[in-house]
């Protein structure tokens, strides 16, 4: 027997609240030894301050800051200790929070409807998004380079898109490599996912991985990658060995691309990417517009200007095409959809732009390292909240209203409950179940706009 929407929103809150109810804090605040002795500042108070309060750590004033925490949690401190209680410990705590709170799941009970369930169990998005921060930090977040500061902070994320649930999370330098913390991710994969990365993170043996796994991916290749079809009549030794260079034809993707129109696309049959893996893979062209082609070379300029890099004179003529390569089957990706199944990953770009919107999660002054740390797993935890709730809303809108939800809409709405959860979070369960079931019916009659089900809107829903 199925549950039903309202079990599911029930069974939501309840692990919400158990999850941040004082207790918990509590026992996790012991276990990490954020409190060595009796103490009127406890663990709930660093996560009002940090999660609940809705304030940014990392520029509010110390002053402020001790105000909105005597205004929210009745516990007086002067700044100047509140500033000792930004350490490693606090650090330690909300990141042990953040790693329980994505090792429960949440909202992974209430996976979207959609006729590709049955084929794709995950749909994994990852990406990446990056921030400068003061000078003072280049230490411990060395940037990217090429730019007027020299320290960055970039935070992986991967996100399942049909469940709503947050994968992956790091944080970590503005120069790591994306590629490096795809390879990381790969053992995670696990039968019919379906990986969708950008190139940044495009590795061959990341790939193969995945396919050997049973698994599924769709990825943009690199100008520079080689791509071959097997060659019908190679040349063979006198004992019947083919000889090896001239097993496998290079195609010409400059004369490919010429052959196209703008806006046609091709798939390459029975193609090998890679000089020396040469992995088995369906490869599609698709030729861009002039508009489009003209737009990412001026943003090529752009980033040889910001970054200090330079393209090649080939890379910059292949700038007119895209090509992709993925193991999916032809019955459920045809050629002319996989483009848009690859842009299923500008919905972790949505996430990001309300990350730095509402959480202002890129803003950050000139502080010590424990503070800023505080600011961004507070931060982190606040964004894994405000999703799963965020998703639970938007099934919740999908089944009985049929009504597409507003992500922008929903998150700030959301925010506006913070500091009225964090407060029933202080008392009974049910007070808080409450509580969000007021969240959600404030937003089921304001919020989404109306849609026609028969209507295919997506590849997803």
């Amino acid at each position: 027997m199925s549950v039903s929407v309202y079990d599911e929103l029930q069974l939501f809150a309840q692990e919400i609240q158990s999850f941040l109810s004082p207790n918990t804090l509590r026992d996790l605040a012991r276990d990490v030894g954020f409190v060595q002795r009796t103490s009127k500042y406890q663990a709930k108070d660093l996560v009002a301050l940090c999660v609940w309060v809705s304030q940014n750590v990392a520029m509010t004033s110390l002053t402020q800051l001790s105000s909105f925490l005597e205004a929210s949690t009745e516990v007086l401190i002067s700044p100047e200790g509140l500033n000792q209680r930004f350490n490693k410990v606090a650090v330690q705590l909300l990141q042990h929070l953040l790693a329980e709170l994505l090792s429960k799941k949440l909202a992974a009970s209430m996976p979207i409807s959609s006729p590709y369930i049955s084929v794709f169990k995950r749909i994994r998005i990852l990406d990446s998004t990056a921030f400068q921060l003061p000078d003072v930090f280049s230490s411990v977040y060395p940037g990217a380079g090429g730019c007027s500061h020299t320290a960055g902070i970039k935070i992986q994320l991967e996100y399942d898109l049909l469940s709503g649930q947050f994968l992956h999370i790091h944080t970590g330098p503005g120069k790591q490599h994306d590629r490096t913390y795809g390879s990381l991710c790969a053992p995670t994969v696990t039968a019919n996912d379906l990986c969708i990365r950008d190139l940044g993170y495009f590795h061959l043996k990341d790939l193969q991985y995945i396919q050997d796994k049973e698994a599924y991916y769709i990825s943009r290749i690199k100008s520079n990658t080689r791509i071959y079809q097997k060659n019908s009549n190679p040349d063979y030794f006198q004992d019947g060995i083919i000889k090896k260079g001239t097993e496998y034809i290079q195609i010409d993707m400059e004369t490919l691309m010429n052959s196209l129109q703008p806006g046609q696309t091709c798939e390459i049959a029975d193609a090998y990417v890679g000089m020396i893996d040469k992995v088995p893979a369906r490869v599609i062209v698709h030729r861009l517009t002039k508009q489009q082609q003209q737009k990412r070379l001026q943003d090529q300029a752009v980033r040889e200007k910001k970054k200090g890099m330079k393209y090649s004179p080939r890379s910059k003529r292949l700038s007119g095409i895209n090509v992709y390569m993925t193991n999916t089957p032809t019955d459920i990706v045809p050629m002319g959809q996989v483009h848009d199944w690859y842009s299923l990953r500008w919905q972790i770009e949505i996430l990001f732009k309300t990350w730095k919107s509402f959480f202002q999660i890129h803003h950050c002054k000139k502080i010590k390292p424990e503070r800023l740390g505080c600011h961004l797993y507070g931060q982190l935890i606040a964004i894994l909240l405000c999703s799963s709730i965020m998703f639970q809303m938007r099934q919740l809108l999908l089944m009985k209203k049929k009504r597409e939800l507003s992500e922008y809409k929903a998150i700030y709405m959301i925010k506006d409950y913070f500091l009225l959860l964090f407060q029933t979070i202080q008392k009974t369960p049910k007070s808080y179940q409450r509580c969000y079931f007021a969240c959600s019916i404030s937003y089921s009659k304001t919020g989404g706009n109306h849609i026609d089900m028969r209507k295919k809107r997506s590849l997803i829903y």
